[in-house]
């Protein structure tokens, strides 16, 4: 089900009020400002270019949320993926899943620390595979699915070491994965920096365009 504008700004910490104001307010600005050129200094193809500058600007501005929502996800897997760093510790050091989950807490954020006191509270009174299930779909990801699954087999098979050497070679392929893709993500970070010029140079080329069409199209009227 498609969430609402109001939905999608709760659940991303945002005002909602605010980002109103801020989508009507960018609207009516560029619109208001096309028309007072055109009004004032008769430029139409000017006017109509910073209306639609406006609107693009508007859908930009609202298309931000899902790029927000896609990092979100991915700083709470990448931090999962951290935490279970100490999780693998604490369950070499012999202590049960349970206990391990719970010495996690102090290392959360905010997310990270109500999803695992719902984890624990839910094994508490459900002693089957749900509650790591449950956790899994906060994250929406195939790799956190299989983790817990895994760590659901160490409780369900005694916490024996066969089970925990399984969890050790799954965890490490995907910290392996993960650290590939960090370093990806660092490439493509720079890559995108490198265009910078480019497109800078392509805006001033569009507006030079735009400021001859425009002098010869007032050279025209004037013969």
């Amino acid at each position: 089900m498609r969430k609402s504008l109001k939905e999608r700004t709760s659940e991303l910490g945002l005002s909602y009020q605010k980002e109103i104001i801020v989508i009507v307010s960018l609207a009516v600005i560029f619109l208001a400002g096309g028309f007072a050129i055109y009004y004032f200094f008769k430029e139409i193809y000017i006017a109509i270019i910073v209306g639609v500058i406006g609107i693009i600007g508007d859908f930009l501005y609202v298309s931000r949320y899902s790029s927000i929502e896609k990092n979100r996800k991915k700083e709470h897997v990448d931090e999962l993926i951290s935490l279970l760093s100490y999780f693998e510790i604490f369950i070499s050091n012999k202590n049960n899943v349970y206990t391990s989950f719970k010495m996690l807490l102090p290392y959360c954020s905010t997310f990270m620390e109500d999803a695992i006191n719902s984890l624990l509270n839910q094994i508490d009174s459900d002693k089957t595979v749900g509650p790591y299930i449950n956790f899994a779909t906060k994250f929406n990801n195939h790799i956190v699915e299989s983790l817990m699954l895994s760590i659901y087999q160490m409780v369900d098979n005694g916490e024996n070491i066969n089970q925990f050497s399984e969890f050790e070679l799954l965890f490490n392929n995907v910290r392996i994965k993960f650290q590939e893709d960090l370093l990806d993500s660092k490439k493509k970070s720079l890559e995108t920096l490198n265009s910078f010029p480019l497109i800078g140079a392509g805006f001033i080329t569009i507006t030079l365009s735009i400021s001859i069409i425009s002098i010869i199209g007032d050279y025209i009227n004037v013969i």
